[in-house]
């Protein structure tokens, strides 16, 4: 025996309608009531207060009422900022000049109909906006969930970094601790250069990947200002010394007068870059050259060396996320391939520009472009 249950109208949108006549309301709760849960409304005020009180898919809005016109009632639902704000609703009337329907669209209305209502219509395009408003949610929804793990992984990402630092800054202590007693271990200086190689390593990971979800997330504070240009690379040569007098490399700067804005550590963050690549992949025993030129209002800064140049079919990956290239560092120093990818963001949020150029004879010139302060 086959026992017929009665549809739940919970489990059916809900439809508002607002009409100061009852014999429109009645006809269009018969009309609906099968497909649609239906809520009536004699008027714009009373409609605003369920709008309030019950979670509504749809708004079915008659233009032409005493005291508050449909126009009136789109208005203030549109001008909300709460869930009610993005409820589709259709404009009802026995008008259908096209000034009154740009009027009611203008305003924010989803679809207008007119009367008599064809029921077959109404139905079909109360059921595309309700569509519609799905397809809005789930994306919304999906919106707010990527932005959540988007946040938590750049917590996790940055917490794990921040850990990480600490035991780093212990072992570079325990390690400049044991270099003054090398000469007593056996194999000693070989075992504090792999350990300092190590930390290196990791250090430079873990800066780069801050560095990458800082600028993913958008969360980069740059601060305008002028810079010294020679303050810079005063204490960028100072910085990479070491480095590089440990593979015989001289460090070449000219003078370097002038102030460009910029903020001044993300500049000498994204200028270092440069000058870390070009000791990182310089051959032994050669020379890298810094200087500046001033063309009009820009400032070029500009870092040369002597390697064996970039390859033509690999240049296009150059300033790309995790554009790893054929060559290699010269001392077996480590790459993430985000380094140059993080100068051009660094640079480019600094209203500056960023470029490489290969002479023929050999070698890299790799440049920065701000504005001159």
């Amino acid at each position: 025996m086959k026992v017929s249950r009665k549809m739940d109208t919970r489990e059916l949108p809900t439809l508002l309608a607002v009409d100061d006549e009852p014999a429109n309301l009645l006809l269009l709760q018969r009309l609906l009531q099968r497909q649609f849960r239906v809520i009536c409304s004699p008027n714009g005020a009373t409609a605003l207060q369920l709008l309030e009180q019950n979670p509504i898919d749809v708004v079915l809005l008659d233009i032409m009422m005493p005291h508050m016109n449909g126009y009136q009632v789109l208005q203030t639902i549109r001008s909300g900022d709460g869930a009610t704000n993005d409820i589709p609703i259709i404009l009802i009337s026995a008008m259908s000049d096209a000034k009154d329907v740009a009027q009611g669209l203008e305003i924010g209305a989803n679809d207008y109909i007119t009367k008599p209502i064809d029921p077959e219509v109404t139905i079909a395009r109360i059921q595309t906006q309700i569509a519609l408003k799905q397809l809005q949610d789930e994306r919304k929804k999906v919106i707010r969930e990527l932005k959540a793990a988007q946040t938590l992984k750049d917590n996790l990402l940055r917490i794990a970094s921040h850990d990480l630092k600490g035991p780093l800054m212990n072992i570079q202590l325990v390690s400049s601790l044991f270099r003054r007693v090398e000469d007593k271990i056996p194999s000693g200086k070989d075992w504090i250069d792999a350990l300092e190689a190590s930390v290196s390593t990791m250090q430079t990971v873990i800066e780069d990947f801050l560095d990458t979800a800082a600028v993913n997330s958008s969360l980069v504070d740059i601060k305008l200002e002028p810079v010294s240009v020679q303050t810079v690379m005063d204490n960028l040569v100072r910085l990479y010394h070491a480095h590089a007098e440990k593979k015989g490399i001289v460090i070449e700067a000219h003078e370097c007068s002038g102030f460009v804005l910029a903020d001044p550590s993300r500049f000498q963050q994204a200028l270092g870059n440069l000058v870390s690549n070009a000791v990182k992949y310089s051959p032994l025993n050669t020379t890298i050259r810094i200087w500046m030129f001033q063309e009009g209002d820009c400032v070029h800064i500009c870092v040369g060396d002597e390697g064996p140049g970039i390859p033509v079919e690999e240049r296009s990956r150059l300033f790309t996320q995790f554009g790893k290239l054929s060559t290699r560092p010269t001392d077996g120093e480590h790459s993430t391939g985000l380094g140059l990818w993080i100068v051009k963001h660094m640079i480019n949020l600094q209203g500056g520009e960023v470029g490489v150029e290969c002479p023929p004879e050999g070698g890299s010139v790799f440049w920065i472009q701000m504005q001159s302060a």
